[in-house]
């Protein structure tokens, strides 16, 4: 990373490197410095990420325009979003009534719907409309719940408060309200699968073949009807912690459904999660599917071979930097950098634990120290979201988005893609061109 001198005396303590023993971490959980153009998203954003996949609701943005539409997309996909298109007039004078006939208007375009989500935003939150009140008197109108989302972007340091807001919304009004109570023997819920580009699918295709079912998928598959039931699994399964972990928590204490914690990416971690949960539900067969998954790994040797000794960084979602940390380590790459936005210090921590001595461990990076890194470390492959695409590739490294945009990467056979697409991004000739001689030439020396 660029020398502890040359970042502002607010970040230092924000960006280390793991020595040959314990590992220390970078300190993580607070504002961004004022000034810095910082990766984090708002906590409005991490509500919709949360919340944006539930197909039977109304999802009604009590804001701008410009929400609606920033909210709109979820992780590259597209959902219909309703909302009150707050103006200059609605802010000196008030938009509850505006809200309240919004509310009546969408139901009246969606009828079917069984109930209608209410984002408020930095603007709501602002002029103080008293959303609650205005659900209260609208679900009377129209016959269904009409529950508020309370997730002003300032409520929080980053995305990460709005999931939490999103979790509290559906462990008040959603999970665990259907009438039948008995358990269903092999039934499971996801926690943290939101089914980017067939992920989910994949996953239940190894599941089912240790006999279970999955009731509830929170949020790639959660219609309310399956969040009514979900308390009747047998076991949550965290697939996510940051999005994922409080719904078990309260899940355990409010059913008693006890929880676990895997990873879906890579062999390893596949592996791993299938012979943990098949011992919870005492499952025959599961070295069978571990080896029918390695065979099926295999593959990925041809894209081996191209991936070995380069360098890569990852920088996206909090949870998951460590157990793809040691995915791409399976492909042979050496991962030189592990950040993220709003990191823990349970990330960073499993993170750390994950990776070889000399590894950057970053939070909440603003785009100058990125660019330092890059030009310093000259990753062959950088790992992240769409923000920090054009930064990678205005400097000729090659950039591979995640959550992904083209292909399923969980389980044995996402493995197999992720190397597939990693393969195919190092080895286009076009970054050649992209590359200023400069950079190439250091490219070149750095490789030996």
């Amino acid at each position: 990373m660029p020398g502890v001198e040359r970042l502002l005396p607010e970040r230092r303590r924000h960006v280390v490197t793991k020595g040959d023993g314990t590992a220390v971490l970078p300190e993580c959980g607070r504002p961004t410095v004022p000034g810095l153009v910082s990766e984090r998203a708002c906590a409005f954003y991490g509500a919709r990420w949360m919340l944006g996949a539930i197909p039977d609701v109304i999802h009604l943005v009590h804001g701008p325009a410009g929400c609606a539409y920033f909210g709109g997309i979820v992780r590259r996909k597209s959902y219909r979003v309703f909302s009150t298109q707050l103006e200059e007039s609605d802010i000196v004078f008030g938009a509850g009534e505006k809200l309240y006939r919004a509310i009546l208007e969408a139901v009246a375009a969606a009828p079917g719907a069984r109930a209608v989500l209410v984002y408020a935003t930095c603007t709501a939150g602002l002029i103080g409309d008293d959303l609650d009140g205005i659900c209260r008197r609208a679900a009377r109108a129209v016959g269904r719940p009409v529950v508020p989302v309370n997730s002003p972007g300032f409520c929080g340091y980053s995305q990460a408060a709005g999931h939490d807001i999103a979790a509290g919304v559906l462990l008040e009004h959603f999970i665990g309200t259907g009438k039948a109570q008995e358990p269903v023997a092999n039934g499971v819920n996801l926690l943290g699968e939101f089914d980017v580009m067939g992920d989910l699918g994949e996953i239940e295709r190894l599941l089912q073949q240790l006999g279970l079912r999955i009731l509830c998928a929170f949020s790639g598959r959660a219609a309310t009807t399956a969040m009514a039931d979900a308390h009747r699994a047998r076991l949550n399964i965290v697939h996510c912690r940051r999005t994922g972990q409080r719904l078990a928590d309260a899940m355990q204490e409010r059913f008693g459904t006890p929880q676990l914690k895997v990873s879906f990416f890579g062999f390893e971690e596949t592996a791993s999660a299938l012979h943990s949960i098949g011992k919870f539900f005492g499952s025959a067969g599961v070295e069978e599917i571990v080896e029918q998954g390695r065979r099926e790994v295999g593959n990925a040797a041809p894209f081996l071979k191209k991936l070995a000794g380069k360098r890569v960084a990852l920088f996206f979602g909090a949870s998951r930097i460590g157990t793809m940390a040691r995915a791409f380590a399976e492909l042979g790459m050496e991962v030189v950098m592990i950040g993220s936005q709003f990191g823990c210090l349970e990330d960073y921590g499993d993170a750390g634990a994950r990776v070889r001595a000399g590894t950057v461990l970053i939070d909440d990076p603003p785009e100058k120290e990125l660019e330092e890194f890059i030009r310093k470390y000259r990753p062959h492959l950088f790992v992240g979201g769409t923000k920090e695409k054009y930064l990678a590739t205005k400097l000729g490294v090659p950039f591979l988005v995640f959550p992904q945009e083209m292909s399923s990467f969980a389980g044995f056979r996402g493995f197999v893609n992720l190397a597939r697409e990693a393969a195919g991004l190092v080895g286009a000739p076009v970054w050649r061109l992209a590359r200023c001689e400069r950079y190439y030439r250091t490219l070149q020396t750095a490789e030996g």
